[in-house]
Protein backbone atom coordinates (compact mmCIF):
# COMPACT_ATOMS: atom_id res chain seq x y z
CA UNK A 1 0.00 0.00 0.00
CA UNK A 2 1.46 3.54 -1.23
CA UNK A 3 1.80 6.37 1.79
CA UNK A 4 -1.23 7.86 0.18
CA UNK A 5 -3.45 5.00 0.61
CA UNK A 6 -1.99 4.45 4.75
CA UNK A 7 -2.82 7.98 4.90
CA UNK A 8 -6.25 7.90 3.80
CA UNK A 9 -6.67 4.19 5.76
CA UNK A 10 -5.61 5.91 8.60
CA UNK A 11 -7.39 9.35 8.40
CA UNK A 12 -10.67 7.00 7.92
CA UNK A 13 -10.12 5.14 10.84
CA UNK A 14 -9.51 7.85 13.06
CA UNK A 15 -12.61 9.64 11.47
CA UNK A 16 -14.96 6.20 13.07
CA UNK A 17 -13.24 6.12 16.13
CA UNK A 18 -14.11 9.89 16.66
CA UNK A 19 -17.40 8.90 15.83
CA UNK A 20 -17.93 6.15 17.77
CA UNK A 21 -16.76 7.88 20.89
CA UNK A 22 -18.90 10.76 20.41
CA UNK A 23 -21.75 8.02 19.80
CA UNK A 24 -21.05 6.43 23.07
CA UNK A 25 -20.94 10.11 25.07
CA UNK A 26 -23.69 11.06 23.18
CA UNK A 27 -25.93 8.42 23.85
CA UNK A 28 -24.34 8.74 27.97
CA UNK A 29 -25.86 11.97 27.67
CA UNK A 30 -29.44 11.37 26.80
CA UNK A 31 -32.11 11.60 29.45
CA UNK A 32 -33.95 8.80 30.19
CA UNK A 33 -37.40 8.13 31.12
CA UNK A 34 -40.17 6.37 32.50
CA UNK A 35 -43.27 5.88 31.61
CA UNK A 36 -46.75 4.47 33.40
CA UNK A 37 -49.78 3.37 31.75
CA UNK A 38 -52.33 2.08 33.66
CA UNK A 39 -54.59 1.86 37.16
CA UNK A 40 -53.81 2.74 40.84
CA UNK A 41 -55.93 2.08 43.75
CA UNK A 42 -54.31 4.35 47.17
CA UNK A 43 -54.95 4.35 50.98
CA UNK A 44 -53.50 6.69 52.36
CA UNK A 45 -53.70 10.30 55.07
CA UNK A 46 -53.70 13.44 53.99
CA UNK A 47 -52.89 16.03 56.50
CA UNK A 48 -53.91 19.82 56.21
CA UNK A 49 -51.48 22.96 57.66
CA UNK A 50 -52.84 24.53 59.30
CA UNK A 51 -56.23 22.20 60.43
CA UNK A 52 -58.74 21.99 57.75
CA UNK A 53 -62.07 23.60 59.61
CA UNK A 54 -65.59 24.56 58.27
CA UNK A 55 -64.29 28.05 57.20
CA UNK A 56 -62.17 28.83 53.96
CA UNK A 57 -58.84 29.18 54.10
CA UNK A 58 -55.34 28.75 52.69
CA UNK A 59 -54.20 25.65 53.49
CA UNK A 60 -50.82 23.53 52.72
CA UNK A 61 -51.51 20.04 52.23
CA UNK A 62 -49.22 16.74 52.31
CA UNK A 63 -50.33 12.79 50.98
CA UNK A 64 -48.57 10.11 51.78
CA UNK A 65 -50.19 6.89 50.38
CA UNK A 66 -49.64 3.43 49.64
CA UNK A 67 -51.32 1.35 47.16
CA UNK A 68 -51.43 -1.25 43.72
CA UNK A 69 -50.75 0.30 40.13
CA UNK A 70 -51.73 -2.41 37.15
CA UNK A 71 -50.94 -1.92 33.67
CA UNK A 72 -47.63 -1.28 31.88
CA UNK A 73 -44.83 0.27 33.55
CA UNK A 74 -41.75 0.92 31.04
CA UNK A 75 -42.94 -1.43 28.76
CA UNK A 76 -43.46 -4.37 30.91
CA UNK A 77 -46.97 -5.73 32.22
CA UNK A 78 -47.58 -5.22 35.94
CA UNK A 79 -50.13 -6.39 38.18
CA UNK A 80 -51.37 -5.23 41.65
CA UNK A 81 -48.07 -3.61 41.62
CA UNK A 82 -47.00 -2.33 45.09
CA UNK A 83 -46.58 1.38 45.39
CA UNK A 84 -46.13 4.11 47.39
CA UNK A 85 -47.17 7.95 46.47
CA UNK A 86 -46.46 11.27 47.77
CA UNK A 87 -48.07 14.47 46.72
CA UNK A 88 -47.63 18.08 48.41
CA UNK A 89 -49.22 21.56 47.39
CA UNK A 90 -49.68 24.65 49.17
CA UNK A 91 -52.43 27.36 48.64
CA UNK A 92 -55.14 25.62 48.43
CA UNK A 93 -58.31 26.92 49.21
CA UNK A 94 -59.99 24.35 51.63
CA UNK A 95 -62.49 23.78 54.02
CA UNK A 96 -63.72 20.81 55.49
CA UNK A 97 -66.96 21.76 52.93
CA UNK A 98 -65.11 22.92 49.75
CA UNK A 99 -61.50 22.12 48.65
CA UNK A 100 -59.77 23.02 45.27
CA UNK A 101 -56.08 23.99 44.40
CA UNK A 102 -55.17 27.08 43.66
CA UNK A 103 -51.72 25.73 41.76
CA UNK A 104 -50.33 22.60 40.73
CA UNK A 105 -49.57 20.22 43.68
CA UNK A 106 -46.07 18.19 42.92
CA UNK A 107 -46.26 14.23 43.60
CA UNK A 108 -44.85 11.10 42.69
CA UNK A 109 -45.39 7.59 42.51
CA UNK A 110 -42.45 4.87 43.17
CA UNK A 111 -42.67 1.20 42.52
CA UNK A 112 -40.96 -1.49 44.53
CA UNK A 113 -38.18 -1.31 42.10
CA UNK A 114 -37.02 2.09 42.61
CA UNK A 115 -38.97 3.38 39.29
CA UNK A 116 -40.68 7.13 39.75
CA UNK A 117 -43.62 8.31 37.90
CA UNK A 118 -43.31 12.54 38.92
CA UNK A 119 -46.48 14.40 37.96
CA UNK A 120 -48.15 17.60 38.75
CA UNK A 121 -51.91 17.59 40.16
CA UNK A 122 -54.85 19.56 40.98
CA UNK A 123 -58.04 18.89 42.59
CA UNK A 124 -61.63 20.00 43.50
CA UNK A 125 -63.35 18.30 46.82
CA UNK A 126 -66.66 19.00 47.84
CA UNK A 127 -67.31 17.88 51.44
CA UNK A 128 -65.81 13.94 51.34
CA UNK A 129 -65.66 13.39 47.99
CA UNK A 130 -63.15 14.48 44.77
CA UNK A 131 -62.02 14.26 41.23
CA UNK A 132 -57.84 14.82 40.85
CA UNK A 133 -56.28 15.35 37.22
CA UNK A 134 -52.61 14.70 36.83
CA UNK A 135 -49.82 15.80 34.21
CA UNK A 136 -46.87 13.71 33.87
CA UNK A 137 -43.37 15.46 34.20
CA UNK A 138 -42.33 15.37 30.62
CA UNK A 139 -46.33 14.05 29.06
CA UNK A 140 -49.29 12.40 29.99
CA UNK A 141 -52.85 12.83 31.70
CA UNK A 142 -54.79 11.20 34.38
CA UNK A 143 -57.59 11.55 36.22
CA UNK A 144 -59.16 10.03 39.44
CA UNK A 145 -61.30 10.15 42.28
CA UNK A 146 -60.90 10.84 45.69
CA UNK A 147 -63.10 9.96 48.70
CA UNK A 148 -62.57 10.83 52.49
CA UNK A 149 -65.49 8.40 53.30
CA UNK A 150 -63.17 5.29 53.83
CA UNK A 151 -63.74 2.47 56.44
CA UNK A 152 -60.58 4.65 58.44
CA UNK A 153 -62.10 7.60 58.77
CA UNK A 154 -62.93 8.74 62.27
CA UNK A 155 -66.65 9.04 63.54
CA UNK A 156 -66.05 12.12 64.88
CA UNK A 157 -65.02 14.16 61.78
CA UNK A 158 -67.51 16.62 61.79
CA UNK A 159 -66.86 17.62 65.26
CA UNK A 160 -63.59 18.48 64.41
CA UNK A 161 -64.35 20.05 61.30
CA UNK A 162 -66.72 22.33 63.44
CA UNK A 163 -63.94 22.72 66.52
CA UNK A 164 -60.51 23.31 66.11
CA UNK A 165 -60.52 21.38 62.80
CA UNK A 166 -59.05 18.20 61.41
CA UNK A 167 -54.94 18.11 60.89
CA UNK A 168 -54.92 14.91 59.15
CA UNK A 169 -57.29 12.07 57.91
CA UNK A 170 -57.75 9.22 55.84
CA UNK A 171 -58.06 9.59 51.91
CA UNK A 172 -58.49 6.96 49.32
CA UNK A 173 -57.66 7.71 45.68
CA UNK A 174 -58.48 6.01 42.39
CA UNK A 175 -56.44 7.03 39.33
CA UNK A 176 -56.59 5.81 35.69
CA UNK A 177 -54.17 7.08 32.87
CA UNK A 178 -55.69 8.90 29.65
CA UNK A 179 -52.41 8.60 28.30
CA UNK A 180 -48.78 6.96 29.74
CA UNK A 181 -47.83 9.28 32.20
CA UNK A 182 -43.96 10.04 31.52
CA UNK A 183 -41.29 11.92 33.10
CA UNK A 184 -37.12 11.70 33.83
CA UNK A 185 -35.77 8.93 35.39
CA UNK A 186 -33.55 9.54 38.88
CA UNK A 187 -30.10 10.82 37.49
CA UNK A 188 -31.01 12.19 33.93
Amino acid sequence: MSAGGRRRTWIAATIAAAALGMGDASAGAKNTVNSFEGSCSLQGTVRFSPPATNAQQSLSVVYDATGACSGTLNGRTISNAPVTVHDSVRQVDGSCMRADTTKPGRGSITFADGTTIRFSFEFHFVAAAGTLSYNGQQSGTAHGTGSFATPRTPPDIAQQCAGAGVSETPLDISLVTDSPLVSKSAGS
